[in-house]
């Protein structure tokens, strides 16, 4: 099928989408569908870890949970991420957190006490609040284990400040409810009872999501050929309810989703890729309304230089520091810190070379169609292949209607017309 092509071109970056799903799921308690979402994840090319080993401790096999997580750092996949580069402490941190917790539910403090100390020394090194607060969670967690509740209070209740500070309400409650049993430990219960109460309600409050079939309203419906029936792709905040075929989902938002509403709104209708991406930066409606959709398309023209004088002045500058760094770092044996200036050399001259055409001549980027058209078929691609996710007929249906390119338009076939509620 057509959707399964998609999902080869999108094979790397549906994993990060995927593992993320995991672990939102993983924080509301939903451990089938955390589960579901971090094995499509791997089966895309994407490191499942830790979520995975922690889906297993919350199943209750510890003995697969223990050597999931054990495995995931003896033997590291060494996979590019989105959020960290690769070969990095920071890869470890979240890895060591997990672990803590898994051989503290086991009851390997030993190992756990390790792991705490290693997250002690990552988050000195890399200063990151979010990897403190990891840190004095992890070490409150093997302090309680060890029999130190007032140890444990003090480091718990400094994790509790610094996820508020950072702004992770989940994290918080997990601390606090560690907090609460440390309060418990050493004879403080209504100290426990106010921090369970707190967690309580931060975790009720994220485990309430919306209905994942809510009543459809049936107001600005739009007209329907006679014997087509009324499909649904409507937004309601930031999910889209998406019925096809008497088969109902609740989509998470993506841009391609909102192309694709406007194409379903006028089928047959052609759309330019400027006065689709105009209209969505405008505001969203069905007509092409807004300052941006005003303008004619020869207006955007292009997008000038690839790299302006600033920064090809600020990469030739980097370039002539990095050989004392490379110089430096070979000197000291530091082969990782030498790799990765290497790796940033290699960087900058491509860019350089880039901006520049034969005898010199300034390169110029895309013109705002092109650029337009790239962007607006990526979205549109990536949006089905969500779909696909959840609703196979729906992406194949899609995929053989919705044409990109310049124009687009979906062209749905008019022996069978699918009426659409938008």
């Amino acid at each position: 099928m057509a959707c399964e092509e998609l999902r080869v071109h999108l094979r790397r970056e549906l994993g990060w989408p995927l593992n993320e799903l995991g672990r939102i799921r993983l924080h509301m308690g939903n451990i089938a569908g955390a589960e579901e979402a971090l094995l499509a994840a791997h089966r895309a090319g994407w490191d499942p870890q830790p979520g995975l080993a922690l889906v297993r401790l919350a199943q209750g096999d510890a003995g697969a949970a223990t050597a999931a997580i054990r495995d995931a750092l003896e033997r590291p996949m060494r996979l590019p991420s989105k959020e960290r580069p690769p070969n990095n402490d920071l890869q470890r941190a979240p890895l060591l957190e997990a672990l803590v917790e898994i051989e503290v539910a086991t009851g390997n403090i030993g190992r756990a006490r390790v792991a705490a100390d290693e997250l002690d020394l990552i988050a000195a090194r890399f200063a990151s609040k979010a990897l403190v607060a990891g840190a004095a969670h992890a070490r409150g967690r093997v302090l309680l284990a060890d029999g130190d509740p007032v140890g444990a209070e003090q480091s718990l209740s400094e994790s509790v400040r610094l996820w508020n500070e950072v702004g992770a309400p989940y994290e918080a409650a997990r601390a606090r409810l560690d907090l609460a049993e440390a309060h418990a430990a050493s004879g403080s219960e209504h100290r426990a009872a106010l921090e369970r109460q707190a967690a309580r309600t931060i975790l009720d409050g994220i485990e309430a999501v919306p209905s994942v079939t809510p009543p459809v309203e049936h107001d600005h419906a739009l007209p329907v050929q006679q014997g087509a029936s009324l499909n649904v792709f409507h937004r309601e905040g930031d999910y889209w309810t998406v019925t096809f075929d008497g088969h109902t989902d609740r989509i998470r938002d993506l841009k391609g989703m909102r192309y694709l509403a406007r194409l379903l709104a006028d089928p047959g209708r052609e759309y330019h890729v400027l006065d689709l991406v105009a209209a969505e930066t405008a505001g969203g409606g069905h007509g092409d309304t807004g300052p941006v959709a005003a303008l004619p398309r020869s207006a955007f023209g292009d997008a000038g230089e690839l790299l302006d004088p600033q920064a090809k002045l600020a990469y030739r500058r980097r370039l002539a520091e990095i050989d004392d760094d490379l110089e430096q770092a070979r000197a000291t044996g530091d082969i990782e810190r030498a790799a990765q200036v290497d790796a940033e050399r290699d960087f900058l001259i491509r860019e350089l070379a880039r901006a520049f055409g034969l005898s010199g001549r300034e390169r110029r980027a895309a013109s705002a169609s092109e650029r337009a058209r790239a962007s607006v078929t990526r979205a549109v691609r990536q949006a089905i292949a969500r779909i696909g996710e959840y609703h196979s007929e729906l992406c194949e249906h899609l995929s053989r209607t919705i044409r990109t390119g310049t124009y687009c338009a979906y062209l749905p076939d008019p022996r069978a017309p699918a009426g659409w509620r938008v």
